[in-house]
C-alpha cells in the first residue's frame, strides 16, 4: 500500500457513508423540481391577461374585492377540472380539439358572440366611461350577495372551461410533467400536482385582490375604463381571429 492511501475497509466505509446522503440529496431535489414545476404551471395558467382576469378586475373594482375573489375561485375550479382531465387522459382531449368539424363549429360560435361583446365593452370605455362605472356599481349591489358571487364564480367558470386555448395548455404542460412527477412522486403524482397547481392559481388571484382592494378609490372609475378596454380588444380580438381560421377553412 502507498503512502497517502487509504485501505480497503476505510474505503469501503467511506462509500457507506457519502453515496446514501448523496441520494437523498438528489432525490430532495427532485421532488423540489416536481413541486415547484406544478405550483408555475398554475401561476403561468392564471396570469396571462384574458377575459378572466379582466373581468375579476372590473367587477372587484365596481363591486368590491370579494367579486374579485369569487372570480377566482370560479376560474381556479375551472382550471383544476381541466387539469385533473389532462391527468387522467389529455390525449383524447387534444384529439378532439383538433378535429377539423369541431374546430369548425368552435370557431363560428366565437366570431358571432366574441366580437359583439368585444364592441360591447370597447363602447363602454369610450362612451361615458364614469356614467358605466356608475351604472355597473348600482346593478352588482342589487340583490343578494351570495347569489350575486355565485353567479360572478360561475361565469368565471364558463369562460375558463369552455376556452380550448386553455384546454390545450393544460394537456400541453401536462405531457411534459407528468412522466418525471411520476418518477418522483409515484401514485401521488396527480393528487401533488392538483395541490401545487392550485397554490399557484390561487397565488395570483390573491394578488389580483390585494390590487383591487387597495388601490386608491378615486382611481376606480379610470381603472374601471381602462379594464373595459382592454377585454374589449381581446374579446373582439378573439373573435376576429376566429373569423379567419373559419374563412380559411371554408375556403379551401
Amino acid at each position: 500500500m502507498q503512502p497517502g492511501e487509504f485501505p480497503p475497509a476505510r474505503i469501503t466505509e467511506w462509500n457507506l457513508l457519502l453515496v446514501p446522503s448523496i441520494d437523498l440529496e438528489m432525490v430532495f431535489i427532485s421532488y423540489i423540481h416536481a413541486l415547484a414545476a406544478a405550483f408555475l404551471m398554475g401561476l403561468a395558467a392564471a396570469a396571462p391577461i384574458g377575459p378572466v382576469n379582466m373581468m375579476a378586475v372590473r367587477r372587484g373594482v365596481a363591486g368590491g374585492w370579494r367579486h374579485t375573489l369569487a372570480c377566482g375561485v370560479g376560474s381556479i375550479f375551472a382550471d383544476l377540472v381541466l387539469f385533473s382531465l389532462a391527468l387522467l387522459g389529455g390525449g383524447y382531449l387534444l384529439s378532439g380539439l383538433t378535429n377539423p368539424r369541431l374546430q369548425t363549429i368552435l370557431m363560428a360560435i366565437g366570431g358571432i358572440v366574441l366580437i359583439p361583446v368585444g364592441i360591447h365593452f370597447l363602447n363602454a370605455a369610450v362612451k361615458e366611461p364614469r356614467r358605466a362605472f356608475r351604472n355597473a356599481r348600482r346593478r352588482w349591489s342589487q340583490g343578494a350577495i351570495p347569489a350575486r358571487l355565485a353567479g360572478e364564480a360561475a361565469k368565471s367558470c364558463a369562460l375558463t372551461i369552455f376556452n380550448p386555448l386553455t384546454m390545450v395548455y393544460w394537456v400541453a404542460v401536462t405531457t411534459s410533467w407528468l412522466p418525471f412527477a411520476y418518477s418522483v412522486l409515484g401514485f401521488r403524482a396527480p393528487a401533488w400536482g392538483i395541490l401545487m397547481a392550485g397554490g399557484g392559481l390561487a397565488s395570483w388571484f390573491i394578488a389580483l385582490i390585494l390590487f383591487v382592494r387597495f388601490i386608491p378609490r378615486r382611481t376606480g372609475a379610470i381603472l374601471f375604463r381602462a379594464a373595459n378596454a382592454v377585454l374589449g380588444l381581446i374579446l373582439a380580438g378573439f373573435g376576429a381571429y376566429c373569423v379567419v381560421v373559419l374563412a380559411r377553412h371554408l375556403l379551401r
